[in-house]
Order: structure tokens, then C-alpha cells, then sequence
């Protein structure tokens, strides 16, 4: 059993990304230009294979940027799924449009067909589809022909589903505009990071004039966030994880949290407007050639995950045959809430599997409560859902293939 549990955040970094970081920490402009960033966002765009992709400092970012460019503001709304992020619903009201959430499906953990057309209303103007956990949505051929029948745009929440498929084709090319993410817990990481993407031609002008106006993030911000690279490589990702009491006191700034207090409380926060520098796109695109190799792994764990958690009578999700996952978690649903809501309980199974589990989501607006009634089934996955790590270190009891 190793020391140390296998992490949920930052697992694919490696020691060419800590290179990288050291390399822009000592640079005294920090890579605070957009000297590299066209070339990543031209890079992305060529492999999606079409769209105007333009890199923020965070998906969250990438969404508002998104939503201002479809011009949804004040007096729009929005249906998102029951079981999301409060960063989510933050991007959208930071536009002026509003959220209207719509029960989801644990096949893939999506918006539910049905709910969502129940959800529609006069003010609405766009559909969320969210791929969650790496999934592609079970009912997205039925939200996109209602969103066409409806006359609403798509924007695909693929902050989960980087590299995905659904019947051959990229995620994030299914609806009018996309966004990824480079979290630290997302596929790939560089700490905070994100991507837009829009196909309508109209909005892709204003994507990029929205880009071009966007601030660079300040430089005390942008070198604790390549300070949060050394931190995280050597506490979660190293072969020989060190302690952080032990990498903390060499670090030339504070490491960055993954959410601020101020969004807990839906305030504004700068990071939500800013665009990415070069070091961070440096950073990205780096960890983007290899993502072949990521998704390989990442699959092939959650193959052996499936096989335990049905062993032990316990639900998992269904992808549907036209899709391919990339399973950035691998989602359980036991029998009953009692063992999330049980902290000694998710600790004994934590050290049991020797990894970290995680608890997306425990409310519609993760982490922040939110009452919704009308979604039974997103509060009940939000009560009893856990998630498991598909980035597990080599020799790994529970690693695929040990």
C-alpha cells in the first residue's frame, strides 16, 4: 500500500511540468505576454477541428466569456443540470442572465430530456449540456434537437470531458459554443486555465474582442499560481511525494485555492475576466501532448472500478454505446446516503483503497446549498454520489493492470 493516498487534483503533472513552471518562475516577466497564448489557442482550435478558441484563467472564466459573446444578459436564462458547480451559475449571473436548473439522469449524470423541456420557459435562451465525470450526456441527440426546435443555443460544459466522443465527434463541437477547463482537478492541469470556443461566426467576433479587451492576470497572482505547480507536482504527483509542511516554506508565493471565498458568496472576483498568459499556455499545451496517453489510463482505471463497485452491489454509470467517455472520475452510487454523509465512513473507505475519494457534488451549486424540490434526482445523487480517481500512481494495489 503506498504512504501516501492516490490524489483526485493534479495527478498529471510530471517532472517536465515542474521544469516548466521553475523555468517561467525565474523569468523575470514571469510569461505574463500573449506571446504563446494565440499559438495554444490556434493549436486547440485545429484540433477540435473548427471553432474560434480563445484561453482564459479559468473554465469559469471561459463560460462568462462564452455567454457575453451569444449576447445572453439581462432577462435570459439559462437551464443547467441539477448537479453542477457554484462557478457555474457564478459565469452565467456575472452576464446578467439568470439560471433555471433542470433534473438530471444517473446514466450519465446529465440533464434529463424530459426535465429539461419541463424546465423551458418564456425567459429561456440556452441549454447548458453538460458532460459530467467525462461522460458524454446520455440524452444529447434529444437536448440538441430541442434546443433547435426551441430556438436556443448549446453551450457544452466540457470541463469534465476533455477528448471525449459522441458518434465519432469531439465533444465541444456538438453545440454553438464549448468550454474546458485546466483545473487542477480536470484532465489536464495547469492549476487554473480554460478555453471558449464558439462556432456561430457572429459570436466568434465577439469572443475575440472580448479576448483582446480582457487584463492579464497580476503578476503576484500569476507566479503563485506557477508556485501552486511546484507545490502540487511535489505533494500529489511525484513519484517521491513529499510532505507540504516540507515544500510549502520554498515556495515564492502563497498556493492558490481552487475556489476563492468570494465565489462561495457569488462576488466578483477579477480571475472571472482575465485572459491566459503564455507561461500558463506554456503549461497547458504541454500536458495536451499527452493526452492520448492520459485518456489511456484514465479508461483503463475506470474499467477495473466498474468491476469493483458492481462487486460490491453498488450503481455505476451507463454510457451509452455512441459514446466514449473519458472518465476524469469514475462516479458510484451506493445502495444508500449513509456512507456519504458519514466522514468516518468515506475515511475507513478512503484508507481501505488507499486513494482520495471524492464528493462531486454535494449540492446542484457544489459546494453552496441550494433547495430544488422540483430535481429529486439531482439531490439524491448529490447525497449519495462518490467519485474515485482514475489517475492512479504505478504500483498501485488498486492501479489497472497491477
Amino acid at each position: 500500500m503506498t504512504t501516501l493516498p492516490a490524489p483526485l487534483l493534479s495527478a498529471t503533472l510530471d517532472r517536465h511540468d515542474l521544469e516548466t513552471a521553475e523555468r517561467w518562475l525565474a523569468d523575470p516577466q514571469l510569461g505574463n505576454d500573449t506571446r504563446l497564448t494565440g499559438d495554444w489557442e490556434n493549436r486547440f482550435a485545429r484540433w477540435l477541428g473548427g471553432g474560434t478558441a480563445r484561453a482564459f484563467m479559468g473554465g469559469r472564466a471561459a463560460l462568462l466569456a462564452v455567454v457575453r459573446a451569444l449576447g445572453l444578459g439581462q432577462g435570459d436564462e439559462v437551464i443547467v443540470p441539477a448537479f453542477s458547480c457554484q462557478c457555474v451559475a457564478n459565469a452565467i449571473r456575472f452576464a446578467g442572465a439568470s439560471v433555471r436548473y433542470a433534473d438530471i439522469e444517473t446514466d450519465s449524470f446529465g440533464l434529463d430530456l424530459d426535465a429539461t423541456r419541463a424546465a423551458l420557459g418564456p425567459a429561456t435562451r440556452a441549454i447548458l449540456l453538460q458532460h459530467t465525470f467525462g461522460l458524454p450526456s446520455r440524452d444529447t441527440a434529444g437536448l440538441l434537437q430541442l434546443a433547435h426546435e426551441r430556438g436556443l443555443w448549446v453551450i457544452e460544459d466540457c470541463a469534465h470531458a476533455l477528448g471525449a466522443r459522441w458518434q465519432g465527434r469531439l465533444l465541444g463541437t456538438l453545440g454553438d459554443a464549448a468550454v474546458f477547463s485546466f483545473e487542477r482537478s480536470k484532465i489536464i492541469t495547469c492549476i487554473h486555465g480554460g478555453m471558449a470556443v464558439v462556432h456561430d461566426p457572429y459570436a466568434a467576433d465577439q469572443l475575440v474582442r472580448l479576448a483582446d479587451r480582457a487584463p492579464l492576470p497580476d503578476d503576484d497572482s500569476l507566479r503563485g499560481q506557477l508556485a501552486s505547480v511546484v507545490h502540487d507536482y511535489w505533494v500529489r504527483a511525484a513519484p517521491e511525494r513529499r510532505p507540504a509542511a516540507e515544500v510549502l516554506p520554498g515556495l515564492p508565493a502563497a498556493v492558490l485555492p481552487q475556489m476563492w471565498p468570494e465565489e462561495f458568496e457569488g462576488v466578483w472576483l477579477e480571475r472571472y475576466g482575465q485572459r491566459m498568459p503564455s507561461s500558463l499556455a506554456d503549461l497547458a499545451g504541454q500536458q495536451f501532448a499527452r493526452l492520448l496517453e492520459i485518456l489511456a489510463r484514465r479508461r483503463a482505471q475506470a474499467a477495473y472500478w466498474r468491476d469493483w463497485a458492481l462487486a460490491r452491489g453498488w450503481q455505476v454509470a451507463d454510457p451509452q454505446p455512441d459514446g466514449e467517455p473519458v472518465w476524469l472520475r469514475f462516479p458510484v452510487l451506493p445502495p444508500d446516503d449513509a456512507l456519504k454523509q458519514s466522514p468516518e465512513a468515506l475515511a475507513a473507505l478512503a484508507a481501505e483503497l488507499g486513494v482520495e475519494i471524492g464528493v462531486w457534488f454535494t449540492t446542484a451549486a457544489h459546494p453552496v446549498a441550494v433547495d430544488l424540490p422540483d430535481c429529486p434526482v439531482g439531490l439524491s445523487a448529490a447525497r449519495r454520489c462518490l467519485n474515485l480517481p482514475t489517475l492512479l500512481p504505478a504500483g498501485h494495489p488498486h492501479a489497472a493492470g497491477s
